[in-house]
């Protein structure tokens, strides 16, 4: 009897990836100053946007999912949900930045965060705009997706940024003593499918889906 010994070897993706069909070679370095000190980790499907001017650096398009019903023209407090976990569902957004309702004409400002306890990672966090601002001038029903905008108080809201790519892998923001990590280093997907249901952030028509639909299947 002859002893036969096989070495096998395998490509293993994280499970939000059904298939990949190409990457950015040599991987993408994320902006980090535009990341909330309370974010540790970057989960594998967030949507990432190539920086036009410097090449390989990326930056977070920012996506938000309402938690409660706006019930007035003029919300100027709304409910997020915010998570410490992959796969579900939670936000990146910042004191200062504009946010927009997908598919909306209207944006305001963010005046204050205020980060909610968490049950097993999982919270809500409620976001205030400014009064100047106003809110989404909008009624918007439970698990509306919310993205960050240009600065357009009135009409013709933009996403600020749109979506190249989707990040490959979990990458760590900062040391659990809060020290902030230089060159964040990642994988980064640019074509292939993609399991919805167990990505780690709200999916965005304008700022996200739309702009990858053509290279990413959302199975």
């Amino acid at each position: 009897m002859n002893l036969q010994t096989r070495l096998e070897t395998e490509t293993q993706y994280n499970p939000v990836f059904l298939e990949i069909l190409e990457d950015v070679v040599a991987g993408v370095t994320v902006r980090t100053g535009r990341i909330p000190s309370t974010t540790k980790f970057l989960f594998p499907g967030m949507p990432l946007r190539a920086d036009p001017t410097s090449v390989g650096l990326y930056d977070l398009v920012k996506t938000a999912k309402l938690k409660r019903t706006l019930t007035t023209a003029a919300c100027v407090t709304i409910y997020v949900y915010s998570s410490s976990l992959p796969n579900a569902p939670g936000h990146n957004f910042k004191v200062g930045e504009w946010m927009m309702r997908d598919g909306g004409a209207s944006a305001a400002t963010i005046a204050a965060i205020t980060i909610g306890a968490k049950t097993n990672g999982v919270g809500t966090d409620i976001i205030v705009f400014t009064a100047g601002g106003g809110g989404l001038n909008c009624t918007a029903v439970t698990g509306t997706v919310l993205l960050e905008a240009g600065n357009d108080v009135t009409t013709l809201a933009a996403p600020l940024y749109e979506a190249t790519c989707l990040l490959r892998e979990s990458i760590r923001v900062r040391l659990e003593s809060g020290t902030t990590l230089q060159n964040l280093m990642g994988g980064a997907v640019v074509r292939g499918t993609v399991k919805e249901a167990i990505l780690p952030c709200a999916m965005p028509t304008e700022g996200v889906k739309t702009p990858l639909t053509a290279r990413i299947r959302y199975a």
